[in-house]
C-alpha cells in the first residue's frame, strides 16, 4: 500500500511539472493579494490585486507557479505574459449586453463556467469586441474568477453598479477584487474600489 502512494505521488509531481512546461497551459491570472501568490506582478494603481503566472493543470483547475518552479524555468515576465496573452486570445468569450428602459447599453455581463473568464480582459480581442459600443477604453470589474462586468468609461456611474459587483464577490468561492480597472491599448490600471453606499 504504501508503495502504491509513493507511485502516485511520483505521478502526481510528474503530471504537474509536464503542465507547467506545456507553453499552451499558461496563463496570467488576475488575483487577490490575500492568497498570497509566491510570484506575482503589480497592477498600475491597484491595491488588492495582482497578476500571478499561471497554468491550467490536469483537472482544468488555474494553478499559481511557486517560486521554485518559476525560477526553475528561467523566464521573464515579458516571456511568460507575451505567450499568455496569446493563450488569452485563443479563448472565445461571451458577452451579454444590459439595456437601460430607453435601450441603452449599460454595461456587458461575461459570466461562464470556465475559471479563466476573468483572463480574458488581457487579451487583445477583449477590447476589440467592445470598441464599437464602448469605445477604445473600458472600465472594468472582475468580482471573481468567472464574472467580468464592461463599463463605458464615458459617462459612466459606475458606482451604482456596486451593489451588483459586492455580491459576485462576496458569493463567490473564488472572489477576485472589488476594484475598478481602466483597460486600453495602453494596458490595465486600476482607477478606484467599488464601494457600499
Amino acid at each position: 500500500m504504501g508503495r502504491f502512494f509513493a507511485l502516485l505521488a511520483i505521478a502526481l509531481c510528474a503530471a504537474r511539472g509536464w503542465a507547467q512546461q506545456d507553453q499552451a497551459k499558461w496563463h496570467l491570472l488576475i488575483e487577490p493579494q490575500f492568497m498570497h501568490p509566491e510570484v506575482s506582478m503589480p497592477i498600475s494603481g491597484a491595491e488588492s490585486t495582482v497578476l500571478v503566472p499561471g497554468y491550467i493543470d490536469e483537472n482544468g483547475d488555474p494553478q499559481y507557479f511557486t517560486k521554485k518552479d518559476w525560477d526553475g524555468q528561467k523566464l521573464t515576465w515579458d516571456t511568460f505574459k507575451d505567450r499568455a496573452v496569446q493563450n488569452a486570445t485563443q479563448k472565445k468569450f461571451h458577452a451579454d449586453l444590459i439595456r437601460d428602459v430607453h435601450k441603452v447599453v449599460q454595461y456587458a455581463d461575461i459570466t461562464s463556467e470556465d475559471p479563466l473568464t476573468a483572463t480574458m480582459i488581457l487579451s487583445p480581442d477583449f477590447l476589440k469586441k467592445f470598441k464599437d459600443i464602448f469605445g477604445p477604453t473600458v472600465l472594468v470589474a472582475v468580482p471573481n474568477r468567472f464574472t467580468v462586468f464592461v463599463f463605458p468609461a464615458l459617462a459612466s456611474d459606475y458606482q451604482e453598479f456596486a451593489p451588483m459587483i459586492l455580491r459576485a464577490y462576496q458569493d463567490s468561492a473564488w472572489p477576485v477584487s472589488l476594484e475598478v480597472f481602466q483597460v486600453s491599448d495602453a494596458g490595465i490600471k486600476a482607477i478606484g474600489t467599488f464601494e457600499n453606499d
